[in-house]
């Protein structure tokens, strides 16, 4: 037997190897892969509970004492912000999924040992969240989190048994009288916010795509979204047309920050730099002002879609356009049609501002 490090792990020879400090606790070095066991029972079985390195040695430690009903080390249990904090930092989330993460995780303010958590705690946490989407997106993030505690701090997360609530999947498109209110009333409103809505309905693209713009993206006749900032995690270029070239040309850059929209034109908002932030506030004030309701900012991208359909655009265009690689762009499709459509593209965002401009100069 020997204390089990890393380093003495990478030197052993083929065989089973037990640790000094929990003989009950080895590893098997194989030819082809290096697994952990445990030995259990009056026959001595050996119980394989994960492979290294995929299995830390501190990760592996944990899991053993759990198989062997052995409580975990006191030491292994953060508080839950300690916890959450070395969670988030992890290199395998990419900016925008971190804060995604960091918003729908604010729903848990517990500050105690994550050993200390309920799953009572974690329920009634959630039944004080708003909406049943809300709700949904905040018990999908924090179960991601506490499976990733489990074994590393716990034997078991405090959110099994808790379910989804089924919900609609939605189908709103704005009617074109609709699209019209809110073209006028978003002119009104101006920048920011007015100026990202009306940007939402000439691209078709996300909301944290267009109202996270930085200057580097923007090309002559086209944006290019970097791969950490789409939703897919593919690089997106889109062609610019006229009427959204002039939203953005009317943009002056009158301060050196990196991005588009900020708030107040550079003030801070609560340390994040003066990056916009003010959707849902300004969604209510743009319902308001348009007479509409029932309605998000992503239904802005629905009703572009939909918008394209009726002007007779091709579906794959439209995909293309949506950054989408499933359906006729998906598959096979994807690996060997490289083809951009780009002529297409700038076809049929010319039609749809047209249609637009139509709509907002009708009476």
């Amino acid at each position: 037997m020997l204390n089990f490090t890393d380093l003495a792990i990478r030197h052993l020879p083929p065989g089973y190897h037990f640790d000094k400090k929990m003989p009950s606790f080895g590893i098997r070095i194989g030819t082809h892969r290096n697994s952990w066991v445990v030995i259990k029972g009056p026959n001595r079985t050996k119980v394989t509970i994960g492979h290294y390195p995929q299995l830390s040695l501190s990760d592996a430690r944990n899991k053993a004492r759990i198989a062997l009903g052995s409580p975990l080390d006191r030491r292994s249990a953060p508080t839950f912000p300690e916890a959450l904090e070395t969670f988030l930092a992890q290199p395998r989330w990419r900016p925008r999924s971190r804060k995604v993460l960091e918003s729908s995780l604010r729903h848990f303010g517990w500050k105690r040992p994550i050993d200390k958590i309920t799953h009572e705690d974690v329920a009634q946490a959630l039944d004080a969240v708003g909406t049943v989407s809300a709700r949904n997106h905040a018990l999908k993030d924090i179960r991601t989190f506490f499976n990733w505690c489990v074994p590393r701090y716990l034997p078991s997360s405090p959110c099994q048994g808790l379910k989804l609530q089924p919900t609609a999947s939605r189908a709103r498109v704005l009617t074109d009288e609709e699209l019209k209110r809110v073209w006028i009333a978003s002119e009104e409103m101006g920048y920011p916010f007015g100026t990202i809505a009306q940007l939402l309905i000439l691209t078709g693209q996300r909301k944290s795509e267009i109202g996270g713009l930085e200057w580097k993206y923007l090309g002559e006749d086209r944006i290019t979204l970097p791969p950490t900032v789409t939703k897919n995690g593919r690089e997106h270029t889109f062609p610019v047309a006229p009427l959204a070239a002039a939203r953005l040309e009317a943009l002056s850059r009158t301060t050196n920050h990196s991005h588009l929209f900020l708030t107040h034109r550079g003030a801070s908002l609560r340390g994040a730099e003066g990056i916009y932030n003010g959707y849902a506030f300004h969604l209510k004030q743009l319902h308001k002002a348009s007479a509409t309701s029932d309605w998000t900012l992503h239904d802005l991208r629905r009703t572009f879609a939909t918008g394209l359909a009726s002007l007779g655009v091709p579906i794959h265009v439209t995909e293309k356009l949506l950054n989408h690689v499933s359906g006729t762009t998906g598959g096979i499709v994807a690996v060997y049609q490289r083809h951009s459509y780009w002529t297409e593209q700038v076809a049929a965002l010319k039609a749809w501002e047209d249609k637009v401009l139509s709509l907002a100069r009708s009476g």
